[in-house]
């Protein structure tokens, strides 16, 4: 395992105690052995003392104060100062070792790694040895006295390296972290710019449909009431002729005004203007009053089946009302030819309501089905019909199922027709009122 690895794999206080202990032994050994094992300096003694009290007393330190980019360098300066201090007692070392010891520190300061840095202690100190060893002559190297100052070279080498190493990389994680902020902190502010931008885009465009719809309803509904007196002749004859053009334009008039009726209730939707109102009131009278609204045609027929045994709602009739005529209209709009049918069941044990509308029309693909409850999205194959709508009848469904506590769902099959479910509890809760009665069984 090389010495950087084996380092870094211990945790970062346990590395830095274990290499400052071996330059404090390192420079023991060294002063012990140069003054033949007896210090001659009660100062060189005391400072080894301190040196190792205070690596005791480092150990017991937070994990934050001796991880700081702080305490490193007050442990550099204080190191650097208590060895230089125990060298220059001991008074047996001359110019060049200095020279060679501060060269150490400096090559330990600008190295780019601590690999390279034990890499350059090697080859300074193997020069100094053998540089040594050829001043002193023909002697054996292993008994140079210069022997003994290669180990506190390279540890004094390899601790300051270290040090070092390691407060240019915090400093370097700091600047990453300074600069991540600044480019965290202008990306927020440029989406909050462009949150706010698209807030107001969308605000504006909900006031202009609910404006527009709101402006081109009342002109459309003029327009159809005239129509409807010219073709009972309020305003004299009208022959078969005019009385079919006359039919087209009420049509193409009535589908403009279901189409604006559905504007305008997304534009409500989204404007958060849709309040639930809770009444009490029979299913079968709902089912009544809408099968006096919608009807079928020459092609398409509309069965409203009785709800059997479904007691009385609690919820909100309108809304309600609007759902289900929605999903008829629909069903109506894309069966060219065939049936609609309209039931609903009760479901005692969770206490819900379930309306089921029920097409033979062009049905849906299977991977647009989820696409149909989106605002302005329509089926691929919905442009076959030509009364197709703006896409807004399902969305609005969706929205207001949701408010009733309930949720729609849809199975279908394209040239099959199609099965709309809405299901929602039978006792709505309004607010902090819970809606009351007590619950039938079948």
């Amino acid at each position: 395992m090389q010495f950087r690895a084996f380092v870094e794999a211990l945790p970062r206080v346990r590395a830095f105690l274990l290499l400052r202990y071996t330059l404090i032994i390192a420079t023991a050994y060294l002063l012990l052995a140069e003054q033949d094992f007896a210090f001659a300096s009660p100062g060189g003694a005391l400072l080894i003392a301190l040196a190792l009290a205070s690596n005791v007393g480092i150990a017991q330190l937070p994990v934050p104060v001796t991880n700081s980019t702080r305490f490193a360098t007050l442990i550099i300066l204080c190191d650097t100062a208590w060895i230089t201090a125990a060298l220059v007692q001991s008074g047996r070392f001359s110019a060049d070792f200095f020279y060679l010891y501060f060269f150490v520190l400096l090559l330990a300061a600008i190295g780019e790694n601590l690999r390279l840095i034990a890499v350059g202690a090697c080859v300074v100190c193997a020069a100094y040895f053998f540089g040594r060893v050829a001043v002193e002559g023909s002697s054996p190297p292993w008994t140079s006295p210069e022997l003994i100052r290669i180990p506190f070279l390279f540890s004094t080498a390899i601790f300051y390296g270290y040090m070092v190493d390691r407060t240019r990389r915090e400093g370097r994680r700091a600047d990453d972290a300074e600069a991540l902020a600044v480019q965290l902190s202008r990306t927020l502010g440029e989406f909050k710019i462009l949150y706010a931008r698209a807030q107001k885009a969308e605000r504006i465009k909900t006031e202009l449909l609910a404006t527009v719809s709101h402006e081109l309803r009342t002109p459309l509904t003029s327009l159809i009431g005239y129509v409807e007196l010219l073709m009972d002749q309020s305003y004299g004859p009208v022959n078969a002729g005019q009385r079919s053009t006359l039919g087209r334009v009420q049509l193409s008039g009535r589908v403009l005004q279901q189409a604006i009726s559905r504007m305008l209730d997304a534009s409500r939707i989204e404007f958060g203007a849709e309040e639930v109102s809770c009444g009490e009131f029979e299913l079968g009278g709902l089912f009544d009053e809408l099968r006096a609204e919608l009807s079928g045609n020459d092609s398409v027929s509309v069965d409203w089946m009785d709800p059997p045994n479904v007691p009385p709602l609690r919820t909100d009739g309108e809304k309600l009302h609007t759902v289900l005529r929605n999903l008829v209209e629909n069903a109506v709009k894309y069966t060219p030819l065939g049936r609609v049918v309209i039931d609903a069941r009760w479901d005692a044990r969770p206490d819900e309501v379930e309306i089921r509308v029920v097409d033979t029309g062009i049905g849906i693909a299977a991977g647009e089905i989820e696409d149909v409850f989106e605002a302005f999205r329509q089926a691929s194959n919905r442009g076959q019909c030509p009364a197709s709508g703006v896409g807004l009848g399902l969305y609005i469904v969706q929205r207001l199922v949701e408010r009733l506590g309930g949720d729609v769902r849809v199975t279908s099959e394209l040239g099959r027709g199609s099965t709309f479910s809405v299901r929602i509890p039978r006792l709505l809760h309004c607010g902090a009122a819970v809606a009351a009665g007590p619950v039938l069984s079948s």
